[in-house]
């Protein structure tokens, strides 16, 4: 019976044993595995959310960047772009069409090429404004396409569920047999940075080592729609819709099962996984959950922060997540995009819970923070992620006095026992204005109205060398000696032995001073309307920006050891580079600073209040900040620089009513005077921040600062080539390497043209012509008149002689004669009378000729010939001096007025061979040329001797006088004893008769003779 009742017990027992064992061993791997501690909310990111209904797509699927910066999205509702500002949908090129508006997967290709997976529509190629798709026919298979990549050899592989394809440049094909990877259920592919190539297919994982043909089978299970990520460290990681979230493999191989399973986040169930450069890791939870960002000590996961849509984050179910060249994290969900940015300011969360928290740093370049309780908290870097009780033990164990302030007393602080410092009679009870502790002995005090104290050795010690007037704001120089500010706007310098001032004579206007600063050479005063700077020995000179306001109501300012000034103002914290800022002082240019507001992280703006300063640099390199919403602090050992250069997209153009992309080369239609271009720069960090400059060849000299602005209007532009160009810089002040530029031509409209414009010329010529015809003609009909006047007169004047002059002559010369014939008359009285008479004879044909050529004229109508041939006739007498005419060519109507010129001219020259030159033979040669008429008398007599033969019968002056009212052309050759030779060249236009056009302007008369 003992033994019945004996046996079970040891057999349980044994059983039991057996079952703890058991339970034992399935518990130590839970126990094992990473389980960091959890968090709600991202406060080191500030998050941005663009939502459906606000401009953005839903079902956000995937999201690429391209080579220039810009954003692309895979949509269930097809493709869209973000420029950071607006959000635009991808058309298809002219002439073809997506397979689907369903896309699940992007990734940039070559160049600006951009390949897209479709849910069950195959692939599609989007490259220089054009599109390739890919289906069965091109040897996809049928099945969703879950991811991209490329491996060592540059081929484009494609994980589709219906098998695993690459791509020749024409179709995709799958891998040969003896790859040994199963042709099903491919999820997902990657090739790591060592070229090992790495599949999920038919829920296993597969890889492929560098310059291998095969797959080979790792044995390890994973889930559907697991995923794969590289780590910075050159680590796999898996991402495991049952198990979690784990390592895979490293530079060595895959991870032995213990360790993956050490090291695996059970709790971070992940659609898609994202490291980032500080090697934490992000990922979106699936099915629900947001996003998740887990933090490493080592290979140690410490801390697991939880961001979703009680967050603010768009939609719960999240699935794409990308991290950009600048460092933004992005994450699509069905109901929007978000953007999370590292704050570069963070706020202190366990610290003095007061309203007003001050900062002081003590001798060895500690900083400390303290309420008005005035328990100090110990702010060194690796304290920060401490509580608020281990803050304040570590500062009751500080190695030095902590300088203190409790409005009206001074308190400091030694081995945790805080002492207070009451100021001196009269000054007791008084507010403080200013404080400066130079070490841990001494301490500075503007107080009351009045009081400007040293406190040194335990004793106070009032500064009788400074007017009785408390100062708004204390500093030290770089010597030790004090610079003090004061409500006025006065700044003094308190030397050794001198006291120096400065006001506005010397430059300096920035109302009451609030801080001051002195670096080497620059001494900066802070004021409650501005700042100014002084370099050296010369005047104080404000610091201008564009960006107002962000250097009004500076609290605090420091210098860091790369030599950035950081001023806590009003507006947030401003960053300048002292370099800079002395290039623009001496140049007198505007600075750039820039702004971290709350964006950044700031908790809020300087206070304003305070008799210390609100920036505070401790010794580790932690700029400390004391705002209006608390402590704050920046880490000045980074650079806070987004150095990515922005590039430029131009957009879309706008000129009358039409609004289209701005092309290359575009040619606007005729009559365009004005235009809107659109542009935006590509960087995503901060697009509000971003700043632009843009130029018009042909109009802009110079480059025209737009500000933030991201459209150029041009007005009254003329016809003609245009280039226009333009330049972005970031919110740091990094301008593009290289602007973007467009060309453009304005066609001209047809009274912009060359050929109006020659119409124009030809017409103001034709009026000019006209005009001048109809003057012409004016002073043709006015010569005509005259000329008519002239003859009439002369007709005149013929009439009188005649009737008066000869007649009378005449009668005389018949009585002289009758008296002559007298036979009273002596026979010498006759002769004498008869010679008198004979000459009165000669004087009064003389005169007859004269009245004869002032009633028809001497030419009279005749040819020119005849009536050369008659002057000969009519003074050479018969039979002597013989005259040789020649004509050549046939004799054109003769302009009258000319022609008689030309007459006169022959005539006086023909008289003068025959009355002076004593010729034997006279030789007259015509000669009709088309161009001019020639004119020769010849004379084979004595030649003349001087300029002055012929007098009296006008003579040589009036034949070159009428030759030059003639326009003509007359020369004279003669020797003495061989001779003479008269030659007359007139210009046929002035001599010939102008034959009628056939065509006739209708204003011209017709020509009467």
């Amino acid at each position: 019976m003992r033994c019945m009742h004996g046996c079970p017990f040891p057999s349980l027992r044994r059983l039991t044993a057996l079952l703890m064992c058991l339970l034992l061993c399935i518990a130590l791997p839970a126990h094992a595995v990473q389980r960091p501690a959890v968090s709600s909310g991202l406060p080191g990111y500030e998050h941005t959310a663009w939502r459906v209904g606000q401009g953005a797509p839903g079902d956000i699927w995937d999201i690429a960047q391209d080579r220039d910066g810009l954003l692309w999205l895979a949509t269930g509702s097809g493709l869209y772009r973000f420029d950071g500002r607006r959000f635009e949908r991808q058309p298809a090129p002219p002439g073809s069409r997506f397979p689907s508006t369903n896309m699940v997967t992007l990734v940039p290709g070559d160049g600006d090429a951009l390949w897209i997976g479709y849910f069950q529509a195959g692939i599609s190629q989007f490259a220089n404004g054009q599109l390739r798709n890919f289906g069965r026919a091109e040897g996809v298979p049928v099945g969703v396409v879950p991811r991209f990549s490329r491996d060592q050899q540059g081929r484009r592989w494609a994980a589709i569920n219906g098998g695993l394809r690459w791509f020749d440049g024409k179709r995709w094909r799958p891998p040969p047999a003896s790859a040994g990877l199963p042709e099903r259920r491919v999820q997902w592919v990657l090739q790591d940075s060592r070229n090992t190539f790495w599949v999920l297919a038919d829920l296993k994982i597969w890889k492929r080592a560098p310059g291998a043909v095969r797959f080979e089978d790792t044995g390890i299970a994973v889930s559907q729609m697991a995923t794969l990520v590289e780590s910075p460290l050159g680590e796999v990681w898996l991402a495991d819709r049952v198990r979690g979230t784990s390592p895979l493999a490293n530079a060595e191989g895959v991870l032995p099962q213990h360790e993956r399973e050490a090291r695996r986040l059970p709790e971070l169930v992940a659609a898609r996984l994202q490291f980032t450069a500080d090697g934490a890791l992000w990922a979106t939870m699936s099915p629900h959950g947001g996003v998740a960002r887990v933090t490493f000590d080592g290979r140690r996961a410490v801390r697991m922060e939880r961001f979703d849509s009680p967050d603010g984050l768009t939609a719960t179910s999240a699935v794409p997540i990308m991290a950009d060249r600048e460092g933004n994290i992005w994450v699509g969900t069905n109901l929007g995009l978000n953007r999370f940015r590292a704050r570069s300011v963070k706020t202190l969360s366990a610290g003095p819970a007061d309203p007003y928290r001050s900062l002081v740093r003590a001798s060895d370049g500690r900083v400390y923070g303290y309420g008005e309780d005035l328990a100090p908290y110990d702010l060194r870097r690796e304290l920060l992620d401490g509580s608020g009780a281990q803050l304040k033990a570590a500062a009751r164990g500080a190695p030095t006095p902590i300088w203190q302030f409790d409005w009206v007393n001074l308190a400091r602080t030694r081995d945790g026992r805080t002492a207070r410092i009451a100021l001196p009679a009269p000054f007791t009870g008084q507010p403080l204005h200013a404080l400066l502790f130079p070490d841990d002995e001494q301490a500075w005090v503007c107080t009351g109205e009045r009081g400007v104290l040293h406190y040194a050795q335990g004793r106070w010690q009032r500064e009788t060398r400074l007017p009785e007037q408390a100062c708004s704001s204390l500093a030290m120089d770089d010597n030790g000696q004090l610079l003090l500010g004061y409500a006025d706007g006065r700044l003094r310098h308190l030397g050794d032995s001198t006291i120096e001032t400065f006001g506005a004579a010397q430059g300096l206007s920035v109302g009451p001073v609030t801080a001051l600063l002195k670096q080497r050479d620059l001494l900066l005063v802070a004021g409650e309307s501005g700042l100014a700077a002084r370099l050296g020995g010369g005047r104080f000179m404000p610091v201008r920006t564009d960006l107002a306001g962000v250097l009004e109501g500076i609290t605090g300012m420091v210098a860091d050891a790369q030599g950035r000034l950081w001023l806590n103002g009003s507006r947030g914290l401003v960053r300048l580079d002292s370099a800079h800022l002395r290039h623009a002082l001496r140049a007198g240019l505007p600075v750039t600073p820039r702004l971290f507001d709350a964006v950044d992280g700031m908790p809020g703006v300087a206070l304003q209040s305070g008799p210390i300063s609100t920036a505070v640099l401790a010794g580790d390199g932690l700029l400390w900040l004391a705002t209006n919403q608390g402590l704050a602090w920046l880490d000045t050992t980074h650079a806070h620089v987004n150095s990515m250069a922005p590039s430029v997209r131009i957009g879309d153009v706008l000129y009358g009513n039409v609004h289209e992309p701005l092309r290359d080369n575009m040619r606007l239609p005729a009559g365009t005077t004005q235009l809107q271009i659109d542009y935006v720069a590509l960087s995503l960090a901060r697009p509000e921040r971003n700043r632009y400059r843009y130029r018009l060849s042909g109009v802009d000299e110079d480059w025209q600062d737009a500000g933030s602005s991201t459209r150029a209007y041009y007005t009254n532009l003329a016809p003609g080539s245009y280039r226009f160009e333009v330049e972005a810089a970031n919110e740091d002040g990094i301008w593009s390497r290289v602007p973007a530029h467009r060309s453009f031509r304005i066609a001209p409209t047809f009274m912009q043209t060359v050929w109006f414009k020659l119409l124009c010329a030809l017409l103001v010529l034709a009026v000019l012509v006209m005009a001048v015809r109809i003057r012409s003609g004016q002073l043709a009909a006015l010569f005509r008149a005259r000329l008519q006047e002239r003859n009439g007169e002369r007709e005149r004047i013929a009439r009188d002689l005649h009737d008066t002059l000869l007649q009378g002559s005449q009668g005389l010369i018949l009585r002289l004669h009758a008296i002559s014939q007298s036979p009273q008359t002596p026979e010498t009285v006759r002769s004498q009378l008869e010679s008198a008479m004979q000459l009165a004879e000669r004087n009064l044909a003389e005169g007859r000729e004269r009245v004869n050529a002032l009633r028809d004229g001497p030419f009279a109508g005749r040819d020119l010939a005849s009536a050369l041939a008659d002057v000969h006739a009519e003074y050479a007498g018969q039979g002597t001096n013989p005259l040789r005419l020649t004509v050549e060519g046939t004799p054109p109507r003769l302009q009258p007025d000319a022609a008689e010129e030309v007459f006169l001219i022959g005539r006086e020259a023909i008289r003068n061979a025959l009355r002076h030159a004593q010729a034997s033979a006279i030789e007259v040669e015509l000669s009709y040329g088309v161009r001019c008429f020639l004119l020769h008398v010849r004379d084979d007599g004595v030649g003349i001797a001087d300029d002055h033969a012929g007098a009296g019968h006008w003579g040589l002056q009036g034949m070159r006088e009428r030759a030059q009212r003639l326009g003509a052309a007359l020369k004279l050759w003669t020797r003495p004893g061989l001779g003479t030779e008269v030659a007359l060249s007139v210009p046929a236009r002035r001599l010939y008769h102008r034959r009628p056009s056939r065509w006739r302007w209708p204003w011209s008369r017709p020509d009467h003779d």
